[in-house]
């Protein structure tokens, strides 16, 4: 009998659409043998997302696509990636403790936590991101392996964009104090990586499509920060 394997299921970040997130789970598949699901979250329900609402709505689009996706794998669990602030509606998703009257309790059905260029610790942090950090801070759930996968890029190299030479110094100020600190040119290295954790660095990766070519989602870095992981 075949042995069954855990679905990964994949949470993107702010305003980015379910199917750039297409040649990662192309390329986790191959890599892998593994099913992997993308949870369709559209630009509006992002753009509700400075609420806890907002964040309900997304969480509940989590939950309902690890039932599908257990349903579907008759697996008993499964493992989490979350991109941008994917990652840290996924570390909330884990508790078992109501949020806003709604229990999701994630660590029952989950083996891994792997988050990119998630902004986890904060100078200056959303209302809701604020509260992830001081409830469950770091590997928190402690039957979770949590990794966390920083990007570390030049700024003014060839393989950022114009919108990364920018945006990156103050977007870097924003959340650490530190313009000058190293990132993936929109979330610094400080934040990206949860205290903790197992951390990955990762050279020449940049945070999102817009940001340059490599970065955490193209098949070459996905690649690239798979084979580090110590997978639970």
């Amino acid at each position: 009998m075949q042995k069954i394997k855990n679905p990964i299921i994949i949470l993107g970040g702010f305003l980015i659409t379910s199917d750039s997130y297409n040649p990662a789970k192309n390329a986790i598949e191959n890599i892998s043998g593994r099913k992997v699901y993308v949870v369709d979250v559209t630009r509006g329900d992002w753009l509700k997302s400075n609420s806890a609402e907002g964040w309900i709505t997304i969480l509940n689009k989590v939950k309902k696509m690890v039932a599908f996706s257990l349903n579907e794998t008759k697996a008993k669990t499964v493992d989490l990636i979350g991109h941008s602030s994917g990652g840290i509606i996924l570390r909330l998703y884990l508790s078992s403790e109501p949020f806003k009257d709604v229990i999701y309790n994630g660590k029952s059905t989950t083996r891994n936590l792997i988050t990119l260029g998630s902004p986890h610790q904060a100078v200056r942090a959303t209302k809701l991101r604020r509260f992830v950090d001081e409830k469950y801070p770091g590997n928190f759930f402690k039957n979770i392996n949590y990794v966390s996968i920083g990007g570390k890029v030049e700024i003014n190299s060839n393989q950022t964009s114009l919108l990364t030479k920018l945006v990156a110094r103050n977007s870097y100020k924003s959340i650490s104090g530190d313009k000058n600190e190293c990132g993936d040119g929109l979330v610094p290295l400080s934040s990206s990586l949860l205290k903790n954790s197992q951390q990955i660095t990762l050279p020449n990766t940049v945070h999102g499509g817009i940001f340059g070519k490599n970065w955490y989602g193209c098949t070459s870095k996905v690649r690239a920060w798979w084979d580090e992981i110590n997978w639970k």
